[in-house]
């Protein structure tokens, strides 16, 4: 059994297999979410449910909170019961993907108690958090990333870890990192579907572009699964769409023209409003086909 104790706050697709994989790696894992559902296989996996997210801090060497947006991020920290309490000490383990100024928002009430907060968004999908392969991208205090506890925590779950800088540039690096990863999908799949209505073999388009210097991390992980057509969400268009939309707004914030990212989000925005929102970001390949098939109609 590890020394350092962990928990989890928000049990959902990468919180709650983070949970599992810190519970085989010998962590007592304490965890609480508002579904039930989440509850409930976290305890059949051998977590112990905490009554409330403030519970779970106040039992835990290391706090995780995993939860949806920024809105819901400031409720669980600042609202009532929250975790920012003079009552709770721990380490918070901040991963959703959020805005920068909630970052600051929850780093200036956390500094008024005993807790300690870093922000850590992780890139890597469900898989990753499962088999402990993330990236950790972290902002806050040095020393407190550097400290034992941390490490522990942050090791068992990253195969890599970076240390940005000072409060929020974890968040923001989350940001430009996404930003520039669903760009490069995007032009992908525009490429491909191209490719593909000139006449070239899919899997012959994915066997040159993937070992030619058009190759991107994006590219090579999403397209064996649209040669398949399988456009089960991992990370959807929807949340592409979001987090493009918070680096936009921090650009806006900074008086700086994001003009390539601004058409970035237009176009996540309008496969979105096509029906593709909950699909997978490799879902953007079917508006590409979609306008190119609409051009030869129109011919």
């Amino acid at each position: 059994m590890v020394e350092t104790t962990a928990g989890v706050v928000g049990l959902g697709k990468m919180g709650g297999n983070m949970a599992k994989h810190l519970l085989d790696e010998g962590f007592e894992v304490y965890g609480h979410d508002l579904q039930p559902e989440a509850r409930e296989t976290f305890a059949d996996y051998g977590g112990i449910v905490a009554d409330s997210g403030r519970d779970v801090a106040r039992r835990s060497d290391v706090t995780i909170t995993s939860l949806p947006n920024s809105e819901i991020v400031k409720a669980v920290y600042t609202g009532e019961g929250g975790l920012a309490h003079e009552s709770v000490e721990t380490t918070f383990l901040e991963m959703s993907t959020i805005a920068p100024p909630t970052t600051e928002a929850v780093a200036e009430a956390v500094e008024d108690t005993p807790a300690e907060i870093l922000d850590a968004p992780i890139t890597g999908g469900p898989e990753n958090s499962r088999d402990g392969t993330l990236t950790g991208l972290v902002g806050g205090k040095e020393a407190v990333f550097d400290s034992e506890h941390a490490q522990n925590v942050l090791q068992a779950l990253c195969a890599e870890l970076h240390y940005a800088g000072s409060s929020g540039a974890g968040h923001a690096m989350k940001l430009l990192n996404n930003t520039m990863s669903m760009g490069n999908l995007l032009l992908a799949m525009e490429t491909v579907a191209l490719g593909a209505r000139y006449g070239i073999d899919s899997e012959r388009l994915w066997d040159i572009l993937g070992n030619a210097s058009a190759t991107s991390v994006a590219f090579e992980s999403r397209m064996p699964r649209v040669l398949e057509r399988d456009f089960e969400a991992g990370f959807s268009v929807d949340f592409a769409r979001k987090d493009v939309g918070l680096a936009v707004d921090m650009a806006d914030s900074e008086d700086f023209p994001m003009v390539m990212g601004s058409l970035v989000h237009r176009l996540y925005t309008q496969a979105s409003d096509e029906g593709f929102g909950e699909e997978d970001v490799g879902s953007v390949v079917k508006m590409f086909e979609q306008e190119l098939e609409d051009q030869v109609g129109g011919e």
